[in-house]
């Protein structure tokens, strides 16, 4: 696939309710061919987007947004709008950074399914098995000391959250970390089963997260402006204020990586990201579809709960789904794959529909209304899709 930006980048001015909204973008055709009908997206024209993306950012007091479509032929749609963090005058751009948050997973899923393909890690070896010692000697997991447990975690149950763990230990009332449920009986969204991966994988590779990922990923992909880990350049083009997370996460938060959660990025850089999983770069057919493959279905009436049950996906239909990285819905009988990352100050929102041969994603950051915008931004994109926001969080 063919990722190129190209045309150049244009800046215009259009007045929102009295409220100037400025935009950097990379032209496109004018409608992009998709088709739309029962759940299925429908890119929208591009000027009509934007008219909708500037009003759904005022009204939510919005200061900065990035949305960027890929399909086969490349980036088709790429959009920078509103301002720099603490530089009012100063245009967000194709360059601007993002906090990406959990639409780090896919990320990180598909860097696992790269070793995979090398034959360094198997997706149902037990992760005990590739570290030459017991994982509760070292640090991080010594609260696992005793537990059996341990034994039976996997990268593929790290991957779709079967692996027991909560998604922060931090946020335990003891801030310990321990099994809730035997890896591969339930599902509960975990980032700790993340981290847990990714230090296997550190351990085996004997490489640093970023520079594995940076040799794998951002340099082969042109991710010129991606990081797990905050670059001294990036705070001259920033879409976030980092002071509250450094108040509330302490010092150096940023500088540390972590699969689950600290990407930072633009869209356009994610977009080529979304592209080469569309395309398949360096994975066969049968690990392409393996990692987008829904490997459970999941009996819960929200994706952030207590640990639901999980069902065989042949022997339901209607419920969402998780497959390698990614969760899952159907659009009729279009599949598709997404995924959600918000805290309090953005929100940020990807989907794939693999058989269109089409990606989505939308970052933000700031505003007054939360949990609120994203489906707004992708109905503004795609139109009436089937999305299940509301099982979501959003």
């Amino acid at each position: 696939m063919k990722l190129s930006i190209g045309l150049g980048v244009v800046a215009f001015v259009i007045a929102v309710v009295g409220l100037v909204w400025i935009s950097t973008r990379v032209p496109a055709e004018d409608p992009i061919q998709v088709r739309q009908s029962n759940g299925l997206p429908r890119i929208q024209a591009a000027a009509d987007i934007d008219a909708t993306v500037f009003a759904v950012l005022e009204r939510n007091g919005m200061p900065s947004a990035s949305i960027a479509v890929v399909d086969g032929d490349g980036i088709r749609y790429m959009r920078a709008f509103g301002t720099q963090e603490g530089s009012p005058r100063d245009l967000a751009n194709e360059a601007t950074v993002f906090r990406a948050a959990s639409l780090s997973k896919p990320v990180f899923a598909y860097l696992v399914m790269l070793l995979v393909a090398d034959g360094r890690i198997d997706l149902d070896t037990p992760l005990q098995e590739y570290l030459p010692k017991p994982l509760s000697e070292y640090p991080d997991y010594a609260d696992l000391a005793g537990d059996e447990r341990t034994g039976k975690l996997t990268a593929r149950l790290a991957l779709t959250h079967q692996g027991g763990f909560p998604n922060w230990r931090w946020q335990q009332p003891d801030r310990r970390l321990r099994f809730l449920f035997s890896p591969g009986e339930r599902f509960s969204y975990s980032g700790e089963g993340y981290g847990c991966l990714q230090f296997v994988l550190e351990q085996l590779t004997g490489k640093d997260f970023e520079d594995l990922s940076r040799e794998r990923i951002f340099v082969p992909l042109g991710m010129r402006h991606t990081s797990w880990v905050w670059q001294d350049g990036f705070d001259s083009n920033l879409a976030f204020d980092r002071r509250p997370i450094d108040e509330f996460f302490g010092p150096g938060f940023l500088e540390r990586a972590n699969a689950a959660g600290s990407l930072l990025t633009t869209a356009s850089d994610y977009a080529r990201f979304l592209g080469a999983v569309l395309a398949g770069i360096g994975l066969s057919l049968d690990l392409c579809d393996e990692m987008l493959r829904p490997q459970i279905a999941i009996s819960s009436e929200a994706l952030f709960g207590p640990p639901a049950e999980v069902k065989p996906v042949a022997e339901v239909a209607g419920l969402p789904t998780w497959a390698l990285g990614w969760g899952g819905f159907a659009a009729g009988e279009i599949p598709a794959r997404f995924h959600i990352g918000y805290e309090e100050q953005f929100e940020n929102y990807t989907v794939l529909y693999p058989s269109l041969n089409l990606g989505l994603v939308v970052l933000t950051s700031g505003g007054q209304r939360l949990q609120a915008v994203s489906p707004e931004l992708v109905r503004a994109v795609l139109g009436e899709t089937a999305d299940p926001f509301e099982w979501m969080g959003y």
